[in-house]
């Protein structure tokens, strides 16, 4: 089982280290964050302890890593935003999870859906 710290590490060196367009990864970084999101909703449903905290782990991880990731050199107004909009979703994950509150959650799946959607859509150009 992967913990939230690796999974950060893992993700962020990604983004830090890869050659492939950077936009791109943040697509396929927020479709993984949904994908896990999705497991780990299913999982507090199901109570499975150890699915709901491995996907949960690779939730934070991604937050994190696109978190930190932001370029700071950017419109910082929209830094800020991205910024406590992660920070956030952290929150509600965190919560979720001492819980076991899979409505809460939800909260989260609908943001991450709404973000990979908004991404793909206006910032990738990708038609649904």
């Amino acid at each position: 089982m992967m913990t939230s710290n690796e999974a950060y590490n893992m993700y962020k060196n990604v983004l830090i280290s890869t050659t492939v367009d950077k936009m791109q990864i943040v697509a396929l970084l927020y479709e993984g964050a949904l994908g896990f999101a999705k497991k780990a909703y299913k999982a507090m449903q199901d109570e499975e302890e150890d699915i709901k905290t491995d996907s949960l782990n690779r939730v934070n991880g991604i937050l994190l890593a696109l978190r930190d990731s932001l370029d700071q050199s950017a419109d910082k107004e929209t830094v800020e935003y991205l910024e406590a909009l992660y920070s956030f979703l952290l929150t509600k994950t965190i919560k979720a999870n001492d819980n076991n509150d899979y409505e809460e959650f939800g909260i989260v799946v609908r943001y991450l859906s709404k973000m990979a959607e908004i991404w793909n859509k206006d910032i990738m150009k990708k038609e649904e």
